[in-house]
């Protein structure tokens, strides 16, 4: 019995062409599937190492995330190591988003990395492993 890998992670959406926008074009993710579930719809974008985002669409009203991001218990944010991560800070702020943590070097951890929100509030961070022995698994 062993677990294999995140298969995906759900973000209910706040503005769902935003949210397509910005996976779409900015994050550079495939889209794929689009899945009527009758009172939602999921919508899927691929990210190269093959894990999934998925968008979730309430057919119904339901109210907006009021947490903060740092409360106790709170899903904090996702992140993804990229290369070139001065690259996609440009990118991401050509495309109107704001690092609220500039991409900057992480001493202790010996990365650079940065973080910014997406269209629905989520937190991303983006994160660049300077030394090869210190990399994701």
């Amino acid at each position: 019995m062993t677990i294999q890998n995140l298969d995906h992670i759900q973000i209910v959406v706040k503005d769902l062409q935003k949210s397509i926008q910005f996976y779409k074009d900015v994050m550079q993710f495939k889209q794929e599937e689009t899945v009527d579930c009758g009172n939602h719809i999921l919508r899927y974008f691929r990210i190269p190492s093959g894990q999934r985002i998925e968008l979730n669409e309430y057919l119904y009203d339901v109210d907006d995330h009021t947490g903060k991001l740092n409360d106790r218990g709170a899903y904090r944010h996702c992140c993804f190591s990229v290369t070139d991560i001065k690259a996609w800070e440009k990118h991401i702020t050509d495309a109107g988003y704001t690092f609220h943590i500039p991409v900057h070097y992480d001493e202790a951890n010996g990365v650079d990395s940065g973080l910014f929100l997406d269209p629905n509030g989520v937190e991303i961070e983006l994160i660049e492993y300077k030394n090869t022995s210190k990399t994701s698994v």
